[in-house]
């Protein structure tokens, strides 16, 4: 069952994406409208099928005329083809430098400011953070949310804790309050909005895992969450795919999605109504993410940036990662296969790369823009070639997606923040067994290699690592320390002889 909506608990919206208000609409209308969009084979078996069936058919059908509308399908599709047929037009040049602020280490005195600034914010209230969680497992080897990676239903070796990847961004969050009520010195912890986007297949495994964990030590009315929608899957003739008899083929509609979700179920208004200014948004598979970082809203603060986007510098010109770029002027990011060989080498005078700010998926908004801006942008929807399962086996297909950054060139103020990767980004794409980069085993070295690092800062007497940078798996409790701050009363106390090091 979903929790109802302002139950207190969580953020819950009302059954899939049907606006429970809108009366269901007749079947002669249903018949017309798909018969107008060249689309009437979805209602070939509904002689065949029972009062159930007929229900969630007619639902699903609805659903899609409340998010693109059944007539908009067929030329929807068609454009989708042209556009992923052709290069986007502009010229294209890396961001200007004084659009980019950097909170790698070189400048701590930015650093301190920008912070100093954001614990203010988030004293005030003033902001949320959100987690694009609709990821399955599934390259993982295991089909549960990729989120739950690390908890007992996962069953798989991750972080000495055993905490999920949701336990641990939510303890990143309760840190900040606590270190924002000290730093006001408020009787209460502020309220930082915990986001959690989710798709339709996995809403209510994420919501039901937050309940039985009582919202990893939040409080269930600041955890909302939400679902993106869903997109028909196409055949090669733009034609909706039946997955079966009584259902359309869908897929979910890209992380672009979270723009009209945001508004379509009443989660903008709710951080409206709570005097939220400041939305930062991250991919759910970055074990080292600074959820709710004060260093990011406080720039964002400073520069009155509308869109903020935290990036790393590549390893090298030839590392397979989009780059955020201008194209005719306006920011966004271009895929490495657009750029090219030759065009990725290119240098600035002090020799470092031209193209060089990699896109991590690390994103913050102010509520304005995506009050407005983000909402006027009409979506671009780009096409994924893939099988499809449907009532005659599998078949080519058509998956058409938003992408999050295609918005950015709307923003008046656009801003890069250049971050550490070491410190701020290690990826979880493929499962440890997969002989491939980017698994929960090279997440949990790079966490290891930071924690280890921050011991030995604080005064911890630890070996030295090894050639390729790897020792004892160490973890520092995010309850205990955000970014390295405030070890040096436990420092002398670690017990570096086990094979696990963790500071809870």
């Amino acid at each position: 069952s979903r929790a109802p909506f302002g139950s207190g608990r969580a953020f819950a919206p009302s059954p899939q994406l049907v606006n429970p208000e809108r009366s269901s609409m007749r079947f002669e209308e249903m018949s017309a409208k798909l018969a107008e969009a060249e689309q009437s084979h979805v209602l070939a078996h509904w002689e065949s099928l029972d009062e159930q069936q007929r229900n969630a058919l007619e639902r699903q059908i609805e659903d899609i005329d409340a998010v693109v509308g059944i007539q908009n399908l067929r030329p929807l599709f068609q454009e989708a083809l042209e556009t992923s047929e052709q290069q986007r037009k502009g010229e294209i040049e890396g961001p200007p430098a004084d659009c980019i602020g950097y909170a790698d280490g070189r400048n701590p005195e930015d650093e301190l400011r920008w912070e100093g600034i954001g614990m203010d914010l988030i004293a005030q209230g003033k902001c949320a953070a959100c987690v694009l969680a609709g990821g399955m497992g599934t390259r993982l080897g295991t089909p549960f949310p990729k989120g739950m990676l690390g908890s007992q239903e996962v069953q798989e070796k991750f972080l000495p804790s055993q905490k999920s990847l949701f336990q641990i961004y939510a303890e990143r969050i309760i840190a900040m309050q606590r270190r924002a009520q000290k730093h006001a010195g408020l009787e209460e912890e502020p309220t930082i909005h915990f986001l959690v986007l989710t798709v339709e297949a996995n809403y209510q495994t994420t919501f039901q895992f937050f309940q039985r964990n009582n919202y990893f030590g939040l409080r269930g009315d600041q955890v909302l969450f939400f679902r993106q929608a869903s997109m028909p899957c196409f055949g090669q003739n733009g034609e909706m795919l039946l997955e079966s008899e009584a259902r359309i083929a869908v897929s979910p509609d890209g992380n672009a999605g979270v723009y009209s979700a945001l508004r379509r179920e009443g989660v903008l208004e709710r951080l409206r109504e709570s005097g939220v200014k400041w939305v930062q948004v991250f991919s759910v598979d970055n074990l080292l993410v600074r959820a709710a970082d004060p260093v990011w809203y406080g720039y964002c603060e400073e520069t009155g940036a509308d869109v903020c986007v935290k990036t790393i510098p590549k390893r090298n010109w030839s590392e397979a990662v989009g780059v955020v770029t201008l194209r005719g002027g306006a920011p966004g990011v271009i895929e490495y296969s657009e750029i090219g060989d030759e065009r990725a080498q290119e240098t600035l005078e002090d020799g470092t790369l031209k193209y060089n700010a990699a896109n991590i998926c690390l994103q913050a908004y102010s509520l304005d823009f995506l009050s407005k801006p983000a909402l006027e942008y009409k979506t671009i929807w780009h096409v994924a070639r893939k099988d499809i399962p449907t009532i005659d086996g599998k078949k080519p297909g058509i998956k058409l997606e938003g992408f999050i950054f295609d918005v950015f060139e709307v923003a008046k103020n656009f801003r890069l923040l250049q971050v550490d990767r070491s410190a701020e980004f290690s990826a979880i794409k493929n499962a440890s067994d997969s002989g491939k980069p980017d698994t929960p085993q090279t997440a949990v070295e790079s966490l290891s290699r930071l924690h280890r690092g921050w011991l030995r800062k604080a005064g911890a007497k630890l070996p030295e690592d090894d050639e390729n940078g790897n020792g004892p798996a160490c973890e520092v409790s995010p309850l205990v320390s955000y970014r390295g701050e405030s070890l040096e009363d436990v420092a002398g106390g670690v017990d570096s002889s086990g094979e696990t090091i963790y500071i809870e």
